[in-house]
């Protein structure tokens, strides 16, 4: 069994380590001190488990990893204090948390039958129109926070090659943006990309904000660009939902914009404004959300035309960049 251990204290690892191999002797062990070391070793060596400390597994970034352990069919263990009682996850419940004491026990719980990983296109919807079905001068905003990994994969795997160019924020941290470029990048038939200044909008092209030192933005031309602004956090973010959004107003009758699971309110005021100037616009709904924060204040505000599941909201946003047949 191949095992990642992974923990901010190099003492506190090999004490779990050294449990590990008297429960296992024959286990690969693997080890971590940081989140993005973890999610390299998982994403490269595939491992049967990850035992992660829980400081770890509270920060935010972690919502990235634990999608990819989903995907990869990776177990996943937290560490929690050793007080506490084995319990789900809070916000993932196919994560356990474990006290030091009860995790040999868990261990011996983990499946070890594991399916092979395949990054190949998943559960594509390859009935989507070709160019000649969409509105050219369209284009899909989609703003995200907690929770939002797993949805943005639903939703971008309806997106392919000849859809409307699509703009993506989601909260996540600067060292993470090029693995959640990739993880989306695995799961959609379109290409996910890093945005760079004054890049050209392409149809079958999703772009994210390449880290956290600039906001992600349209250009109010009439053949909008990119813009990564400079500019201070907007909603206590940046990148920031509300900063994409309004940066659209001005091609809002060509803008179909959808606000994700998250907490808080980033993108709700967007969200609000661009639905007053033409825009058609989408709020997740609340069973489907991880935390139905962001959505609920734009419900809250009138800022959302339709609210979907999250399993229906990639299909409508393609449906409303149809091209409208002539008579």
């Amino acid at each position: 069994m191949k095992i990642l251990i992974a923990h901010p204290s190099l003492l506190r690892l090999a004490r779990v380590k050294h449990q590990v191999i008297a429960l296992m002797s024959d286990a690969d062990v693997l080890e971590a001190s940081t989140l993005t070391d973890t999610y390299n070793l998982a994403e490269h060596y595939e491992p049967d488990l990850v035992i992660i400390a829980e400081d770890l597994a509270e920060l935010a970034e972690f919502e990235l990893l634990a999608s990819l352990f989903r995907i990869m069919n990776i177990a996943c263990i937290v560490l929690a204090a050793s007080h506490e009682v084995p319990r789900a996850h809070p916000l993932f419940a196919q994560i356990s948390m474990v006290p030091d004491d009860q995790l040999g026990g868990a261990i011996q719980k983990i499946d070890k039958t594991r399916q092979p990983t395949d990054f190949s296109a998943q559960h594509y919807d390859h009935s989507t129109p070709n160019s000649a079905a969409y509105d050219q001068n369209r284009m899909i905003l989609i703003g995200a926070s907690t929770g939002g990994i797993d949805a943005l994969l639903n939703v971008s795997r309806h997106f392919d090659r000849h859809c409307p160019p699509v703009l993506i924020v989601q909260h996540t941290g600067a060292g993470f943006a090029k693995s959640l470029i990739k993880l989306l990048n695995g799961a959609s038939p379109a290409t996910v990309i890093a945005a760079q200044d004054h890049m050209s909008l392409a149809p079958g092209h999703v772009y994210l904000a390449p880290d956290d030192r600039a906001h992600l933005t349209v250009s109010p031309k009439q053949k909008p660009d990119i813009i990564l602004q400079d500019d201070p956090a907007v909603s206590g973010h940046r990148p920031s939902v509300d900063a994409l959004f309004t940066s659209a107003l001005p091609h809002a009758p060509k803008v179909s914009a959808a606000l994700l699971t998250g907490m808080g309110k980033d993108g709700a005021a967007g969200l609000t404004k661009l639905r007053q100037a033409g825009s058609h616009t989408i709020g997740q709904d609340q069973k489907t959300c991880v935390v139905y924060g962001m959505p609920r204040v734009a419900m809250e505000m009138g800022g959302v035309c339709t609210q979907l599941p999250i399993q229906d909201i990639g299909p409508a946003l393609l449906k409303s960049c149809r091209a409208r047949q002539r008579a």
